[in-house]
């Protein structure tokens, strides 16, 4: 991922809310590993449900907030897997997030779209993990960048898809 500026990513968020005059970024945005990230995920210090995803989307900053849902322990031991790193994890270690579209039309302010992910928001973690490689498979590094073009593509589409839904209203106006 290219490097980001603070105003390049709080000018991003395309779903924020008026009520939320401020995009928080993380406390170590100055220290963020851009070229061993796939996407920047945080969450608000203030709100901690609050979540944030950006990603760079044809050259410039795309990003979203999220609402965390609170986990179910009626799950119990059972594994979930991510909607964007597909790494299958316990039922605490996933949860689901909901992202609310914007809409200048009241009546469609509710309309939200929501997928699991990494609690932590550690999925470039999990995509660059070195793989068991038995003698038929591919090499690790073929391996790992095949899951972050994964990573990378499904985040982009779920970006997109979020954002839609203003501009097809704006098409109809």
């Amino acid at each position: 991922m290219r490097p980001m500026t603070r105003a390049e990513v709080r000018a991003s968020i395309v779903n924020l809310d008026p009520a939320h005059k401020r995009v928080h970024l993380p406390t170590r945005f100055d220290e963020v590993r851009w070229n061993r990230i796939d996407y920047l995920g945080w969450r608000d210090l203030r709100a901690p449900m609050r979540v944030y995803l950006v990603a760079d989307v044809d050259d410039r900053a795309f990003g979203v907030v999220l609402r965390q849902n609170p986990n179910r322990a009626a799950l119990g031991s059972r594994a979930v897997m991510c909607d964007l790193c597909r790494f299958a994890r316990r039922f605490n270690e996933v949860s689901l997030f909901a992202a609310p579209r914007p809409s200048r039309d009241k009546r469609q302010r509710l309309s939200t779209l929501g997928l699991h992910v990494c609690t932590d928001l550690d999925c470039s973690v999990n995509v660059h993990s070195k793989p068991i490689v038995g003698p038929l498979d591919p090499p690790a590094e073929e391996t790992i960048e095949r899951r972050r073009q994964g990573l990378r593509e499904r985040t982009v589409t779920f970006l997109r898809s979020v954002a839609e839904l203003d501009r097809t209203a704006r098409r109809s106006e």
